[in-house]
């Protein structure tokens, strides 16, 4: 195998003519017996490396390559504070801010300090949200962006309404859908969220204080229910390239949109959210939420009662 081969496997890109599915049969077999590992494993890591995938995938789903107005995908990521640690700019940044709020010299130690500080705040907020602020997972999940899929709006919707567990984020999404509807001067937003409909992940992120709110909610919604996610993308996505009716060379893009669009998993989704509104844990976001749903169909079937009168 020449350098340039083995460059495009490690870097994860196929060849037309060379290596149109990346990996051979025969290069396959070398690979697991020279890491000693089996195929699955050598595809999709360990079991450790498959739950922080299917991790991803949820969150890909709820945003499903959702763009700002510029054009810009919306990473649902803590970026602010990839490389900020140790940078000579972070000194820099403390540095002036500390000069112009005082009248006084800052000295060397003052400014140490501050810094020491503004670091043990940002390595909590990586212990707090370490999936948030990963690089690694930031660079994966940049893999599965594309076009927005309409088949994914109803399980990313599906996901959404299970974060109202939380009652924070259900009191937040009130609030948040409230000034959107306010300043589009519509409700078409809400009642698009109320079918299932559209997609509202980006509007959700926030700024980087909501932006936590929303990274709570998924990680306990994450610790509630991943077992369920697991097992069944285990089922339906790594385990099913093992039989003898599916091989490895044929894990693409429409594979990956079967598996989530797959009645059975919006089927799962469903039993799941039943299972969590009549939850000691979280049946008081999910009773707000629905009250807010309830006045919201309430107050649709008025408007449209009102339009079909004139």
């Amino acid at each position: 195998m020449d350098t340039s081969r083995l460059s495009a496997i490690e870097n994860g890109r196929p060849h037309k003519k060379k290596n149109p599915h990346l990996l051979t049969e025969s290069q396959l077999e070398g690979f697991t017996e020279l890491l000693n590992c089996e195929k699955k494993e050598l595809i999709f890591g360990n079991h450790i490396d498959e739950e922080e995938s299917v991790k991803i995938f949820l969150l890909a789903i709820i945003m499903n390559s959702e763009k700002d107005e510029e054009g810009k995908y919306i990473l649902p990521f803590m970026d602010f504070l990839f490389g900020k640690k140790n940078s000579p700019e972070l000194r820099k940044s403390i540095k002036k801010k500390s000069s112009e709020s005082k009248n006084k010299i800052v000295t060397l130690s003052e400014n140490n300090e501050m810094y020491l500080r503004t670091i043990s705040g940002l390595n909590k907020v990586k212990e707090m949200y370490p999936f948030f602020t990963n690089e690694k997972v930031y660079e994966k999940y940049q893999f599965l962006l594309g076009e927005p899929h309409s088949r994914i709006e109803l399980i990313s919707n599906l996901l959404i309404k299970l974060l109202m567990g939380d009652l924070e984020f259900a009191n937040y999404y009130i609030l948040r859908m409230s000034k959107v509807c306010e300043i589009n001067e519509s409700n078409d937003v809400v009642y698009s969220f109320l079918e299932n409909k559209g997609m509202i992940g980006g509007t959700l992120i926030g700024d980087k204080n909501n932006f936590y709110i929303f990274a709570n909610a998924f990680e306990k919604m994450w610790r509630r229910h991943k077992e369920l996610f697991i097992e069944y993308f285990e089922g339906n996505l790594f385990n099913r390239i093992i039989k003898s009716d599916l091989k490895y060379k044929e894990i693409k893009n429409e594979l990956f949109n079967d598996v989530i669009t797959d009645t059975k998993f919006s089927n799962l989704i469903f039993s799941v959210l039943e299972k969590d509104r009549f939850s000691i844990e979280t049946m008081d976001g999910h009773y707000l939420f629905y009250q807010h749903l309830l006045n919201r169909y309430v107050d649709k079937k008025i408007q449209n009662s009102i339009e079909q009168t004139y």
